[in-house]
């Protein structure tokens, strides 16, 4: 029937994008299952029978409450999150602090080495939906990644290019444990490439 076809095609799709290394494949390949998928019609009352008692779910939870006294929040800032948009460090020198960036779409550019990380260590952590991270760091200062990805590329330093789908991969460069800093990133992306490059 229409739905095997175009199951069919999205295999095939989803074939040549990793065998060719070509993302064009892989967004038709998906596509097209996603019109397969669409077509059962019992796999669309499941879904909706899944959302709906999520729903129910969220509305009948207790709310808890949590008090905090204003003198917490003197002492440090509160920043809203945006969901969308590209994000990237000011192009002059600023003052390090660590970073955490929860974002659903958008490329990220992060360049360390336009400040002065303090001694010890420093943290950057990215969660995103999709979108291309890219870090810069300096020559003298190790690091440690830990990128999770559900589909993705990595690309480190001077090594060539690790396609991965749903896997994790840690990387680490220099020698840390005789540095005064060195500088810890966690990026975790559904679907996003990750970049570390020095300068």
């Amino acid at each position: 029937n229409g739905g095997a076809f175009l199951l069919i095609i999205g295999a095939l799709s989803l074939y040549f994008s990793f065998s060719k290394s070509k993302k064009s494949y892989f967004w038709v390949g998906c596509f097209f299952i996603f019109l397969a998928v669409m077509n059962v019609w019992s796999l669309r009352l499941f879904i909706v029978g899944i959302l709906i008692y999520l729903l129910y779910k969220h509305l009948t939870k207790e709310q808890e409450t949590v008090t905090i006294d204003g003198y917490h929040f003197q002492k440090g800032t509160v920043q809203k999150n945006d969901l969308f948009g590209s994000f990237s460090t000011p192009l002059e020198n600023y003052k390090w602090q660590d970073i955490q960036i929860q974002r659903f779409l958008g490329d990220i550019s992060i360049d360390a080495t336009e400040t002065i990380l303090p001694t010890g260590t420093s943290v950057i952590t990215i969660r995103q939906a999709i979108g291309k991270v890219s870090v810069t760091i300096p020559y003298e200062i190790p690091f440690r990644i830990q990128y999770t990805t559900i589909l993705g590329e990595a690309k480190l330093l001077q090594y060539a290019p690790k396609r991965m789908m749903n896997e994790r991969l840690v990387f680490e460069d220099g020698n840390p444990e005789d540095a005064k800093r060195n500088l810890i990133i966690h990026v975790a992306t559904w679907l996003g490439d990750v970049e570390v490059i020095r300068k």
